[in-house]
């Protein structure tokens, strides 16, 4: 007998990325790429899982589709965003807001200044040169992916240790070949947070954004205002 035909996973995420504009790759309570294959949660690594395979090649399926951006963004997890929210996420990334560089560590600033100067680095390289070793590198990219500062994608070295390829958020739409405008930086923060609160009417738990250490009301406040 002939097998049963492949389900297509896609069928299911592509109607969240639809509603919401995004999807995480795998989280307890909000809607994920994994539980929407599993069916169900999963507390730690989907690896062992035995829809491990499938959850593997859906996920480099999302992240090669020209329309989806991987970033650090909800709760600080790996989020798979959508084209329409580009312009409003580039512009909260490229704001360099107080909450993006306020407290970094000596580190990140480091890194973040070399990404800067040259566009795009990968850590492994920059260890070489600079003499930090990998695993320190590994955390400071990870401070600035949490204040979405840069574009990260993780990858095996040779030497088999893991790095990551980061980039300038205008070197990423250059390469990606993304024109795009700013927008209001406080406009583009209330979409996100309207997003936040739809999926918190849905599921019973709001999303934690990246600048939510600040106040959201001023910020609504501030959106008011300029309509007004």
């Amino acid at each position: 007998m002939p097998n049963p035909k492949r389900p297509n996973f896609l069928e299911k995420i592509d109607p969240i990325l639809e509603r919401y504009g995004l999807i995480l790759e795998s989280d307890l309570h909000l809607p994920s790429v994994v539980s929407t294959i599993i069916g169900e949660s999963i507390h730690g690594s989907w690896w062992g899982h035995s829809q491990g395979n499938t959850i593997y090649q859906t996920l480099g399926i999302l992240n090669r589709r020209p329309d989806i951006l991987l970033t650090k963004l909800l709760s600080r997890k790996t989020t798979f965003v959508h084209r329409r929210l580009w312009p409003g996420f580039l512009t909260i990334a490229t704001s360099r807001e107080p909450w993006q560089l306020d407290h970094l560590s000596p580190n990140a600033q480091k890194l973040l200044y070399a990404v800067q100067q040259k566009g795009k680095l990968s850590t492994n390289d920059y260890s070489k040169d600079s003499g930090v070793k990998i695993g320190v590198l590994g955390d400071a990219a990870r401070e600035l992916e949490a204040r979405i500062l840069v574009y990260g994608i993780g990858f095996h070295s040779e030497s088999g240790s893991h790095a990551k390829r980061l980039k300038t958020w205008d070197t990423w739409a250059k390469d990606t070949k993304y024109k795009w405008k700013k927008i209001d930086p406080d406009v583009a923060k209330q979409g996100f947070e309207n997003i936040a609160l739809k999926l918190k009417e849905r599921y019973s738990v709001r999303p934690k954004l990246p600048w939510d250490k600040l106040s959201v009301s001023r910020t609504r406040k501030k959106v008011a205002r300029r309509k007004g």
